[in-house]
């Protein structure tokens, strides 16, 4: 289900006016779903993404705010939880899911996906080593 507001909200991004409540994570989260449910595919709907906000830094003087990598995390974040809860709205996601409002799940995410593989203690099992709690801690 698409809001008529935040078909509003995603028509005016794409004409480069900023919304009188400005343009905080939330709303980038709405137009993520608008375009996920209006494009054809994930890559095309972050393609769309990533080109409307391009032009919207851009028109407000910010083109340093762009990042693609950003982009397509917070996009396939959405369309992760758009594949498992099919039927439902934004609102709904963003209610099983409150961690997706937080801006900077992204940096709790990167550094988890980062993690070197000397971080992961190694114990011996079998003669192969596997990843696990280390021995005599």
């Amino acid at each position: 289900m698409l809001r008529p507001e935040d078909l509003e909200l995603t028509r005016a991004l794409e004409r480069c006016e900023v919304p009188a409540a400005g343009f905080p994570h939330a709303s980038h989260l709405r137009v993520a779903w608008i375009y996920l449910n209006e494009s054809p595919s994930v890559d095309a709907a972050i393609a769309r993404m990533a080109s409307t906000l391009r032009a919207f830094v851009t028109a407000v003087g910010k083109p340093d705010k762009y990042s693609d990598a950003t982009t397509a995390f917070w996009m396939l974040q959405i369309a992760s939880v758009r594949a498992l809860m099919p039927g439902v709205d934004i609102d709904d996601v963003l209610r099983a899911f409150p961690h997706l409002l937080d801006k900077d799940f992204i940096t709790a995410a990167h550094a988890v996906a980062n993690l070197s593989p000397a971080a992961v203690p190694i114990r011996a099992t079998r003669g192969r080593r596997t990843p696990g709690r280390a021995r005599g801690r």
